[in-house]
């Protein structure tokens, strides 16, 4: 039997190919983490922005109205993003099961190779055992057994 697992540059390939599906599953991740964490920063602030009292002068009225109305529009931005983040999560995360699940298929037919390289040495060293016996055990040279 050849000892050598013919596919393991394919494993070390695949292996290769989990690792950078799981750096780009962190990077879509931590985006997702930041688009969230902008969002909900952009509502805290629309929240806490107030209009002026009604005494202000009409310019501070028109100032806060205007900013309001910015932050309105970042948050709808901000939300456009926390979509797209998300999207790219879902297909990193498919993209990465795909190479675990790639990898695992080259894994079992290495874990099949090793076990039939164990099986193989295990029938080899009791082939030599069982020939080591028949070579010990000598006839009786007058021809009757001994007990």
């Amino acid at each position: 039997m050849n000892r050598r697992f013919r596919l393991a540059a394919v494993e070390k390939l695949r292996s290769g190919k989990l690792a950078d599906a799981a750096r780009a599953l962190g990077a879509a991740r931590r985006e997702v983490m930041a688009a969230l964490s902008y969002r909900d920063e952009l509502r805290r602030q629309l929240r806490t922005t107030q209009a002026p009292s009604h005494s202000a002068a009409p310019y501070e009225l028109e100032s806060a109205a205007a900013r309001r109305a910015r932050l309105r529009d970042d948050l709808a931005r901000a939300g456009e993003r926390v979509g797209l983040a998300q999207g790219r999560e879902l297909a990193a995360m498919a993209t990465w099961n795909a190479a675990r699940s790639d990898l695992r298929a080259v894994e079992s037919l290495h874990e099949r190779h090793r076990l039939a390289v164990a099986d193989a040495d295990a029938r080899a060293d009791q082939k030599a055992t069982d020939e080591l016996a028949a070579l010990t055990r000598r006839p009786d040279p007058s021809g009757g057994d001994q007990a």
